[in-house]
């Protein structure tokens, strides 16, 4: 694919230049606001390389596999198998280097390097599980992306049905055109772009339809808040990101006022992200609760029967493989409970994949950066869909940064409040008035604290 950039007056000028130029199957990255101008960012397939042209490739190293297969996800794992024997190869040189060297000296060799020699396949299958975690997670994460690509192409394709519907039928009074503006310029997923635009269009002011939207997202994403789990054996599961060992931690916590520390326990499970298990340590260390980590299936069900006299058990899995882990904890046959754990911000492919698998069983929901998100439109879609209740969320960057009592409402107004809405003249003659305001005020400060300090001697402060 080729990016492309496009210029004009508005949202909707661009998407028909785009269409116009590229076809209807082109593909919209992002668009914003450049010096009064909409700028469109999309992606054009490119036209198929002649053999002459792709002649210089072909001498690449993938030309130089068996059978090429055409597939992204294919070719990026030969690569990385590739990248990995040409490297065991040069450590292969290096360390028979030295050796060839002490075998052409007179002296008999020293208990030092019997001993290095001996520690060597421990690093070694270190090193093997560190790579095949980054083979996997490499995989992922171009999954992901076809993912968001294809979401991104449908969403597409809906919106200009969506636009040729609105140009066709429904006609909206001019006092409430820049909020629907706004709402096709936010990063809505069309279904629930619709069912909004429908929710404003009796309404001839700003303020009703405010409150109209309000009022529908609040409605429609009204669900039972879940209880936060303080007992019992719990699994939390997300995508990779999305804040499971901090959550972990704050529940720990939390849990740990209730109980005491000598209660509760956190097992980190086949997580092999590079310093995983040590930030499990000292987070776990801060609350004075005891953490245990467990490399497979069979060390976990080993802890988890060694320590039936636990009051709370909580066991954090990775984001890599993630079915695979959730299916190991359900054989065991032990009462755990999952939880979803998924950021306020969760584009809508990495929700889907969360929640596609009907094998997986939730207990509840889990929010996390609340703080970081101004945009949660592709979690409310989601709410909006499906009944499941959430339990907690989390607000900050701290372990006592647990939030019990979640507002959904909240969570619609921070979407309604970053809406993209020109500035309304009281809007802006309010801003003007806070701003001479502050001045003043700044100005008035200024001359208490010279005063003072002309009148007062012997301070070298003010």
């Amino acid at each position: 694919m080729e990016l492309k950039r496009i210029l004009a007056r508005d949202i909707r000028a661009a998407n028909e230049k785009a269409v116009a130029q590229y076809g209807s199957d082109v593909l919209v990255i992002s668009s914003s606001q450049v010096n009064g101008l909409t700028e469109l960012i999309v992606a054009v397939d490119l036209a198929p390389m002649t053999t002459e042209e792709a002649d210089p490739f072909l001498k690449t190293q993938f030309a130089s596999s068996a059978k090429p297969t055409g597939k992204f996800d294919v070719l990026l794992g030969q690569t990385l198998d590739q990248n990995k024997r040409d490297a065991r190869e040069r450590q292969a040189t290096k360390v028979a280097k030295p050796i060839v060297e002490m075998a052409a000296k007179p002296a008999a060799p020293k208990a030092k390097p019997a001993v290095k020699v001996a520690a060597q396949p421990v690093d070694e299958s270190a090193k093997r599980a560190a790579e095949e975690h980054d083979t996997l997670r490499g995989r992922e994460i171009v999954a992901l992306v076809r993912e968001e690509l294809n979401s991104l192409r449908r969403e597409f394709k809906l919106g200009q049905q969506m636009a040729a519907w609105q140009h066709g039928g429904m006609a909206l009074p001019a006092a409430i055109a820049p909020l629907r503006d706004a709402l096709n310029d936010a990063p809505i997923p069309v279904a629930l772009r619709a069912l909004l635009i429908d929710s404003i269009k009796d309404h001839d002011n700003m303020a009703d339809a405010m409150g109209a939207l309000s009022r529908q997202l609040g409605h429609s994403v009204e669900q039972a808040q879940a209880q936060t789990p303080v007992s019992g054996i719990h699994a939390l599961a997300g995508p990779s990101g999305a804040g499971k060992s901090m959550m972990v931690a704050r529940l720990a916590q939390h849990a740990a006022q209730q109980h005491g520390s000598e209660k509760i326990m956190v097992i980190s499970f086949q997580d092999q992200r590079a310093g995983a298990w040590n930030q499990t340590q000292l987070l776990c260390a801060q609350s004075g609760v005891d953490s245990f980590r467990a490399t497979n299936a069979a060390t976990l069900k080993l802890l988890l029967d060694e320590h039936t006299d636990r009051q709370f058990i909580l066991i954090d899995t990775p984001g890599v493989q993630m079915n695979e882990r959730l299916a190991e904890i359900r054989a065991m046959n032990l009462n755990v409970q999952c939880h979803a754990v998924i950021p306020a911000d969760a584009s809508a492919a990495n929700i889907r994949r969360v929640f596609d698998n009907t094998d997986n069983v939730w207990a509840s929901l889990m929010l996390s950066k609340l703080d970081e998100s101004n945009q949660p439109w592709a979690l409310l879609q989601f709410l909006t869909d499906k009944s499941l209740s959430v339990s907690v969320a989390s607000h900050g960057e701290r372990t006592v940064d647990l939030v019990q009592d979640v507002s959904l409402v909240g969570l619609v107004q921070c979407a309604l409040d970053n809406l993209p809405l020109p500035e309304t003249e009281e809007q802006a003659q309010q801003n003007a008035r806070d701003a001479a305001v502050n001045e003043l005020a700044v100005s008035k400060l200024s001359q208490i604290a010279a005063k003072f300090k002309t009148e007062t001697t012997g301070l070298t402060h003010e």
